[in-house]
């Protein structure tokens, strides 16, 4: 019996050993990863401080041009938080070891992960400050945005940021770095609209307006070779300044997290401005006045000769 103990004792004090050091292991591969990322980006991280306060794109982490800055919000990253939770995005996970294996895997299956990590992208001498994402059927497509906080304040004293609105449509190699990425729909104009339609129907919104980015219509490839055209312009949005519980709102992360903010949204729904919930419903009866106009048309027959 004491030799039977003794051997159990043993088992269990190798698999503890083997445990802690599986976990000290991948906490070593994490911090490996984070120290990578942070050298690799070095020239992205220089030449995006050189960016003036009207930035048109981001930069790669090698300093090249990528994604446009195509969306500007006023408001605090609680009130951020709270409004992209409203309208059913997640906070996207940080960039390491476990988090990549996971997005490669679930890309290979063709599965969900609805927190999944964004490619970093610089401005103002840093990666996007938040990301926020909207998944689609997998992790493969999914619309997505990375805001920066400019320094800036608007004129009632909070945070001015700006950022770029994507909608990613496959996996796919990049011919650039020759590693899977995810490659964007060229007509982020689109995905400017459904970020505006979702964050404006929420009853945040008090005041919308637009500024110029190119100032033109213009197509440009980003970094990493898509192709992508726009009008040119970047929309602003002003949130309603209600307080909010940040380290709630602003990090949220996951279907349950997501359902934590919506249902604190329940009371601060009811503080919302007049103004905001006017300007939801409004927006929502045009929104869909123009896919009902859509659909008409598309079930029209082709005229003879067509």
């Amino acid at each position: 019996m004491p030799n039977n103990m003794t051997l159990l004792l043993g088992t269990l004090v190798v698999v503890v050993v083997i445990i802690l050091a599986l976990i000290a292991l991948a906490f070593w591969r994490i911090l490996r990863t984070r120290r990578l990322i942070h050298e690799a980006s070095r020239e992205g991280r220089r030449v995006s401080a050189q960016t003036t306060g009207n930035p048109v794109t981001s930069f790669s982490r090698d300093g090249a041009p990528s994604d446009p800055i195509n969306v500007k919000l006023i408001g605090s990253a609680g009130q951020i938080g709270a409004a992209f939770a409203e309208a059913g995005w997640y906070r996207a996970d940080e960039i390491d070891f476990v988090t990549s294996v996971r997005i490669s895997v679930d890309s290979i299956f063709a599965r969900k992960y609805t927190t999944a990590p964004v490619s970093n992208l610089y401005l103002f001498g840093r990666r996007e400050d938040i990301a926020f994402e909207r998944p689609g059927k997998s992790v493969r497509e999914r619309d997505h945005v990375r805001l920066w906080n400019t320094g800036a304040s608007d004129a009632d004293g909070r945070s001015a940021w700006v950022g770029g609105a994507t909608h990613d449509i496959k996996v796919e190699i990049s011919p650039v770095t020759h590693l899977p990425t995810h490659k964007i729909s060229p007509d982020v104009d689109a995905e400017r609209e459904a970020l505006l339609d979702s964050i404006i129907e929420t009853g945040w919104v008090i005041d919308e307006g637009w500024e110029a980015n190119f100032g033109k219509q213009t197509e440009q490839r980003n970094s990493l070779g898509d192709t992508y055209f726009t009008d040119g312009r970047r929309a602003v949005l002003t949130l309603a300044d209600i307080f909010v519980f940040a380290p709630v709102t602003s990090q949220v992360r996951g279907r349950w997290g997501v359902r934590l903010a919506q249902a604190l949204s329940g009371l601060i729904r009811r503080r919302l401005p007049d103004e905001g919930l006017r300007r939801a419903e409004k927006h929502r009866a045009e929104r869909q006045a123009r896919e009902q106009a859509k659909q008409a048309n598309e079930a029209q027959p082709a005229s003879p000769g067509s």
